[in-house]
């Protein structure tokens, strides 16, 4: 534990019998996590990982598994399950070797080429991880209680929109309209967990496309390392009119099996060429 994680643990230890942390204890610990948060972010794409979506198929759930790996700068998704039973041996054989074309095609690509692959990667990783970013910064925060979250304590801070000015993102923008809590290991201080949900209509296209109240995200996150914490599970139920059509759009996500990237492809390319 560092010493200003030291310090944040005993103030707070010593105030919670009055109900809640002073307002620059709370700070501290909102600033923490957030440094936090930002470091962990940009060090996911140093990981492969294995990554499960849920969704509906004809009406029942249904769920598909990837491997997830960097390839020359930008992610590469190998199916290794549909609804939870692995691919057969046939279809892993395709899959690896799919990979291992992927892997050589990048690595054969122009310059040009490889900076409108990577640019692409990582607008899409930006807008992607625009709400996880930008939520410490989109709220105000009050200490409401102390939680056990695996077999750890947290605290657990209420956020409601922060009043800003000036040009806004669109993460930005759909968190005004946001109330949310968010559970901070108490040794650590990083993010263990974070939700929110919409209490009124935010326009994302001016009059034409609104996220609406009934939308709601939970994230979660855990160590894979001593300093480092991932995503462990995403999910969203987005309540959307566009054109005043309306549309709910639900994303249940796991993420698991963290590893450095570099040992692993190396071991899919070996596996390619058996």
């Amino acid at each position: 534990m560092s010493s200003h994680q030291h310090l944040i643990f005993l103030l707070c230890s010593a105030t919670f019998q009055n109900t809640s942390c002073h307002a620059a204890e709370v700070a501290e610990i909102v600033r923490g996590a957030t440094v936090a948060l930002r470091s962990d972010w940009a060090a996911a794409p140093d990981y492969a990982f294995l990554q499960r979506d849920e969704f509906q198929r004809n009406g029942k759930p249904a769920s598909k598994t990837h491997r997830v790996v960097m390839i020359a700068g930008s992610d590469y998704y190998m199916p290794i399950a549909i609804d939870d039973q692995p691919l057969s041996p046939d279809q892993q054989r395709s899959e690896l070797q799919k990979l291992k074309n992927e892997f050589q095609r990048r690595n054969n690509e122009d310059a040009q080429a490889q900076q409108r692959r990577v640019e692409n990667y990582r607008k899409q990783r930006e807008q992607n991880g625009a709400l996880v970013v930008e939520f410490p910064n989109a709220f105000s925060f009050e200490l409401v209680r102390e939680e056990a979250i695996n077999s750890h304590m947290a605290y657990v801070l209420a956020a409601t929109p922060r009043k800003r000015s000036g040009p806004a993102s669109r993460a930005a923008k759909v968190l005004a309209g946001m109330r949310g809590e968010m559970w901070v290991d108490g040794e650590t201080i990083h993010v263990v967990r974070a939700e929110s949900k919409v209490i009124a209509p935010v326009s994302i296209f001016g009059i034409f496309a609104r996220v609406l109240p009934g939308t709601h995200m939970e994230l979660e996150m855990e160590p894979v390392t001593d300093s480092i914490w991932l995503v462990s599970r995403f999910s969203m139920t987005l309540e959307v009119s566009k054109f005043w059509f309306h549309s709910t759009q639900v994303t249940n996500s796991t993420y698991s099996n963290y590893r450095a990237n570099g040992p692993v492809l190396d071991d899919l390319l070996s596996r390619a060429d058996e």
